[in-house]
């Protein structure tokens, strides 16, 4: 018999553990839920510390490892219930979007999904073919995951660092690339949780990955001790008077760095040894996950678009953080399509933040 072309979407979201007791399978509880408390930066203006201030307690959700014979994957690792009814939403990441909704409950239909024999974990997680959210919400949920019981891994593997980061693990069996219309139906699905994300990072996570790449050399960095991170060859979010900022930051001892340009390991190298990072948001500040304590980091927003995953990092991770806004007398605001946006350096408070 033809198998259909296509079938309906998954009609609801459930939880995981809701999924496991209908469908069979099993989930271990590896630690139980907390609040974390994040200090407000103090280098920051009155205005930012008042408009962080709702977000300053984490609800950090417990972790566990889930087993579910004949569990789906779909995309950029949404997990499905083995009939396709249901999606596991807190495994299945849809940022800026309530608990019960996702983006594939808008779909109309899907393609049917492709088996998978043998035991697959799935890692892959929304927007992970990006590197910030690679290393934050993706590499962590791989550094969970219990060698030697899998026979597959459905993630995003394609980029170097994350090729980088499965040779140091010591990956050797097959990959499944989570593209966005991939559909997968597993023999024997594992499935770790998610141990934080870049909206959320957790010190746990934080943790793994620090022990992960402490085998890294620890070489000089070419950069020296000041970095400006620029996002110049970006397609968002660039600085528009960059030209001045630079000539600012280069008066003050700062070096230029392209992260596009370095491996991985070197980025964890320059981010090692700088003692002032400077930089809008974007991808490449989750590099401060490898900062030491009292690291001072200088980040630049828009209004419209000041999210605070950084600075809940850095509180993480002890450093000196200093959020700049762009002038202007709007509201700051968190909106979400506001993220491609460019912004201005308020040049006066750069200069402030890095005596």
């Amino acid at each position: 018999m033809t198998p259909p072309s296509f079938l309906p979407p998954p009609t609801g979201c459930e939880s995981l553990a809701g999924i496991v007791a209908r469908c069979g399978g099993t989930m271990e509880m590896l630690s139980a839920p907390e609040a974390v408390d994040h200090v407000l930066p103090a280098g920051g203006s009155p205005e930012v510390r008042e408009f962080w201030r709702a977000e300053q307690r984490t609800e950090v959700a417990p972790r566990f490892l889930a087993r579910l014979p004949g569990g789906r994957v779909f995309g950029a690792g949404g997990v499905l219930a083995p009939d396709g009814a249901t999606l596991a939403r807190e495994v299945s990441l849809d940022f800026g979007k309530p608990s019960g909704t996702h983006w594939l409950l808008t779909y109309r239909r899907i393609p049917p999904p492709r088996p998978v024999p043998g035991t697959t974990a799935v890692i892959a997680t929304a927007l992970a073919h990006g590197y910030g959210h690679w290393l934050l919400d993706e590499l962590p949920r791989l550094l969970q995951l219990p060698r030697g019981q899998a026979d597959t891994l459905i993630a995003h593997a394609k980029q170097p660092y994350s090729r980088v980061a499965l040779a140091q693990y010591g990956w050797t069996g097959a990959i499944l690339e989570a593209d966005r219309q991939a559909h997968f139906q597993c023999e024997q699905l594992i499935v770790p949780s998610l141990a934080g994300t870049v909206v959320h990072p957790t010190r746990h996570a934080l943790d793994l990955i620090g022990e992960f790449t402490a085998a890294f050399p620890r070489s000089s960095s070419p950069f020296g001790e000041r970095i400006y991170v620029t996002r110049e060859n970006a397609r968002r979010r660039t600085v528009t008077n960059e030209a001045e900022l630079w000539t600012a930051l280069q008066a003050a001892g700062f070096v230029k760095v392209r992260l596009e340009e370095l491996s991985w390991p070197e980025q964890i190298n320059a981010f090692r040894h700088a003692k002032i990072v400077i930089g809008p948001h974007g991808a490449g500040l989750a590099n401060l996950a490898f900062c030491p304590p009292d690291t001072r980091v200088v980040e630049l927003f828009q209004r419209a678009y000041a999210p605070g995953g950084f600075w809940r990092l850095a509180a993480l991770r002890g450093l000196d953080y200093r959020p700049v806004v762009s002038a202007g007398a709007e509201p700051l605001a968190q909106t979400t399509s506001a993220n491609r946006l460019d912004l201005v350096a308020d040049l006066a408070e750069v200069k402030k933040a890095i005596r």
